[in-house]
């Protein structure tokens, strides 16, 4: 009976401890706030929203400091706690809008640039519909053998916005080489295959919520081969799921390449761990007929410019990359690609960069006879 009684009395004593405790952190918490002090105010924020001590305004000031630091991921988090909870917080709804869109997480951006207010989407210059990006992309390749002549890349490429949830990219883009093979004994004049090839690519994303996409597309290939023309084609359809530190997107690939049936899964993750574009992470695997593992890692060494480094492993003839917006299709089998890019931010909405890749292949018919590939892509992206 009396340790009934004790209980009894404990859990007013507990909860107006706890009270008191949420009362202090309200207040510190403010006054930091006040004085601008947000290294500080980021520390004892998480410290006490780890101890159990949880209300809005801490979750709201502590996001507010992540953002002025530079940390979007953790802000986002934080001010996801408290929409969740609330979704009429503008204020909230407000810097999940910016914080996905500082962290070039575009659609999701979108989808909470929808739900702001008329007064906010006019004072931030946002649009329901518009041509949000265009690209430009040239890359020129070339091999270390006479028989695998230099090779063009270029590409168009247009991104439009539909209402706040949908967006279309499209792209047309050619290739051309000429290579020569004599065990290509089907093949006309196979001492001089020309090829020129025309594609057409679209990409559909629909942001189905703040953190869930679905993503479906195709992507046609006319491949002229002398007396052969191949009508290659990829549909594609898939599914992104965004975290605030971590983006994670799976994609199914199917269709037909060189008269024969092709199908492809792959499998993505984008990690920031700083919260931000300083430092990311990408990791992708993609698994056809053969396998290729391509790994991705960037830094931001000074404002606006970024430097990447990527390679792919894998022994393969025939793999989709980037959301199948490019087929690599080859002849000759790919034993190891690596490379290294230069993104520098030219004003607000102008993008530049510059690609380096190095590719060891091994020629047609054999896993021996090895020769090496050097390509220089230089590209131009303009937002609106």
């Amino acid at each position: 009976m009396l340790f009934l009684m004790a209980c009894l009395f404990q859990v007013p004593l507990l909860a107006q401890e706890k009270n008191l405790d949420a009362g202090q952190a309200d207040a510190e918490s403010l006054r930091l706030y006040n004085e601008k002090k947000w290294t500080e105010l980021f520390r004892y924020g998480r410290e006490k929203l780890d101890a159990g001590i949880d209300f809005p305004l801490l979750h709201m000031r502590v996001g507010y400091a992540a953002f002025v630091l530079g940390n979007y991921s953790e802000s986002i988090r934080q001010y996801q706690a408290v929409y969740d909870a609330d979704n009429s917080n503008a204020i909230a709804l407000y810097y999940l809008y910016l914080g996905n869109l500082y962290l070039t997480n575009t659609s999701s951006s979108r989808f909470y640039a929808g739900l702001l207010s008329a007064d906010t989407k006019a004072a931030e210059g946002i649009r329901p519909n518009a041509l949000s990006q265009l690209d430009l992309e040239y890359s020129y390749k070339s091999p270390s053998i006479a028989a695998r002549g230099n090779a063009g890349y270029a590409r168009v490429g247009a991104s439009i916005q539909l209402g706040y949830r949908f967006e279309l990219q499209q792209s047309v883009a050619f290739y051309s080489q000429t290579i020569s093979e004599p065990q290509l004994t089907a093949v006309n004049n196979n001492n001089n295959i020309s090829i020129s090839q025309k594609e057409y690519y679209a990409k559909l994303f629909y942001a189905a919520q703040g953190n869930l996409g679905l993503i479906a597309g195709f992507h046609y290939l006319n491949t002229p081969f002398n007396n052969f023309i191949y009508h290659n084609y990829i549909g594609f359809g898939g599914i992104r799921f965004a975290t605030p530190y971590v983006q994670l997107q799976a994609l199914l690939q199917a269709g037909q390449i060189r008269d024969s049936a092709y199908q492809q899964v792959d499998a993505e993750l984008t990690a920031y761990p700083l919260g931000n574009t300083k430092l990311y992470s990408i990791s992708r695997a993609g698994i056809g007929k053969e396998f290729a593992f391509t790994q991705v890692l960037g830094i931001e060494p000074l404002r606006n410019v970024w430097l990447e480094a990527n390679a792919t492993f894998g022994t393969y003839r025939k793999m989709l990359g980037n959301d199948a917006l490019y087929v690599y299709d080859d002849i000759d089998t790919k034993k190891l690609r690596a490379g290294a890019g230069l993104y520098l931010l030219a004003g607000k909405k102008l993008m530049l960069k510059l690609n380096y890749t190095f590719e060891q292949k091994a020629r047609y018919g054999t896993l021996q006879n090895t020769y090496h590939q050097n390509a220089i892509t230089g590209g131009i992206s303009c937002s609106f």
